[in-house]
């Protein structure tokens, strides 16, 4: 894999993410026909596979040139720069938390959530924005990675979930991919977004959130003021000026 990874990295993302695909869709309708919750059937085999990637991205280096282990550029003296990724996934809160819940139920949820964050945050915003970046313009390689993110959320018709919700869940994830995304390019780290990940899918899981147009409006608001924020406060607009000269320009050779 790591041969496939230095010959095309968008080879090596499409493999890991039909592993990660075919495993979640695999797992999930036998989970259904057994009488089991989504997160119940998915957690165990995702968080195989999210320690089956981690030590594999570890071992082969590839980690650390996705932003994985790497110190951000943001420093500790400026968390406040988080603040409003926060707001966001934490926003289902304000719907209320589930009353019908068991403390089994929680912990298989945050299981799935840590798992799920891990592995999509890894693949779209660590290998799949990567190979965009050596290959394309920074804007073309950050919008289709958040499209790409979205898209990928059609899967939920093959688990049961309706069409007009499916495509809610898409326009949503794609806002929020696009916000995840802007967060790697100024961090140039993958931690924050993980982390956020994890947050957004648990609260979303153990809050009343019935549908994803609840989410819809804060996604939205907070891509414009945080997005744009990022873009022109931030250093997301140089830093993609600086990555895009960085593309352009040819390597010298060795001495």
């Amino acid at each position: 894999m790591k041969r496939l990874y230095d010959r095309n990295q968008l080879q090596h993302f499409f493999v890991w993410l039909a592993i990660y695909l075919v495993t979640s869709i695999v797992v999930i309708n036998l989970g259904v026909n057994l009488g089991l919750s989504m997160q119940t059937a998915a957690v165990i085999p995702l968080g195989v596979l999210s320690v089956i990637l981690f030590f594999y991205l570890r071992r082969t280096g590839i980690g650390r040139q996705i932003g994985l282990g790497v110190a951000p550029r943001v420093s500790l003296g400026r968390m406040w720069f988080y603040v409003p990724l926060l707001a966001l996934v934490c926003f289902p809160l304000s719907t209320g938390l589930r009353e019908e819940m068991t403390w089994l139920n929680v912990i298989i949820i945050i299981g799935w959530a840590v798992f799920v964050g891990f592995l999509e945050e890894v693949l779209m915003r660590g290998m799949l924005l990567k190979a965009l970046l050596d290959q394309w313009s920074p804007v073309w390689a950050i919008l289709v990675s958040a499209l790409t993110f979205g898209l990928g959320h059609i899967t939920s018709l093959a688990i049961g979930l309706g069409g007009i919700e499916t495509a809610l869940q898409i326009i949503n994830a794609t806002i929020v991919g696009l916000l995840f995304t802007l967060v790697v390019v100024a961090t140039g780290n993958l931690h924050a977004v993980i982390v956020a990940h994890v947050l957004y899918n648990a609260i979303a899981q153990l809050s009343q959130v019935t549908s994803s147009s609840t989410l819809l409006i804060p996604s939205i608001v907070a891509l414009g003021v945080y997005g744009g924020w990022l873009l022109y406060g931030a250093g997301v607009k140089d830093r993609m000026r600086t990555l895009d000269q960085q593309r352009q320009s040819p390597a010298k050779p060795a001495r």
